[in-house]
């Protein structure tokens, strides 16, 4: 029905390990969490967005733009968590984690996964765990082979239905038999009931998921349905400067293309 709350938000950690302070980093003079919070805000379907900080140079640069922000510990060890503390200051039937380091995911994105997720997890909701997803995420085809063995993107594998059957590092699947294949990336848009975000912070870190450093591998592992949506559009993720650089032609070439 009409009640039902969908909460965005943006998890910030300052000191992010290979690029400290990128969710900082300038973006057409804005810093990325700026250009996520906007996404998020133009998707139309998120009741609230805010950023989920662990620093006070995240919450001055919100207060800056106005952008609503949480306060959470320094302590987390990935943004599943973080989401789940702030999960915990916010009610709301869905929350949707979108990374603060995706500048390019755009507000149909955002439209595309939330709906297709509220949609699949509201008609499943009566049957048994088995059948239902617990987790929705995004994923998108992968353009260039150096994106496939770049181990800051994770691959994902799935079945014909869009469950999550692996996600890694390396290049799965590995292309023996043919190349023919458009691999997949994970993209940071994430839809979780409280329930799941519980029973991530209640249960301990999986074997998979610390050797990955894949958060979501945890679900994967108990056995958790992990659905992953397709999303068309092209996304960077930003983990280091390089990538930034990138970004930063691509916006400009955007830009451009819009006048």
């Amino acid at each position: 029905g009409s009640t039902m709350k969908i909460v965005g938000i943006i998890p910030a950690r300052f000191n992010s390990t290979r690029f400290p302070g990128k969710v900082l980093a300038l973006l057409d003079n804005r810093p990325l969490i700026w250009h996520v919070y906007n996404a998020a805000a133009e998707s139309g379907i998120l009741d609230a967005v805010c950023v989920a900080a662990d620093h006070e140079a995240v919450q001055k640069a919100c207060a800056e733009y106005n952008i609503p922000c949480l306060i959470t510990g320094t302590w987390h060890p990935n943004p599943t968590s973080r989401i789940w503390e702030a999960a915990g200051q916010v009610e709301a039937d869905f929350y949707v984690m979108m990374g603060a380091d995706e500048p390019m995911i755009s507000p149909g994105d955002i439209r595309q996964v939330v709906h297709q997720a509220v949609k699949a997890m509201s008609e499943t909701s009566g049957l048994p765990e088995s059948d239902r997803p617990f987790v929705v995420n995004a994923m998108a085809s992968i353009t260039s082979a150096p994106e496939v063995f770049d181990s800051a993107n994770i691959k994902i594998v799935c079945s014909q239905a869009g469950k999550c059957l692996y996600a890694s590092r390396s290049p799965v699947p590995y292309p023996k038999g043919s190349l023919d294949y458009s691999y997949k990336k994970f993209v940071s848009i994430g839809v979780y009931t409280k329930e799941a975000l519980d029973f991530f912070a209640a249960s301990p870190i999986s074997r998979l998921e610390k050797i990955e450093e894949f958060d979501l591998l945890r679900f994967i592992e108990q056995g958790k349905n992990v659905i992953f949506e397709d999303i068309s559009g092209s996304t960077l993720s930003v983990d280091t400067p390089k990538d930034l650089e990138r970004i930063r032609e691509q916006f400009e070439d955007r830009k451009r293309n819009e006048k």
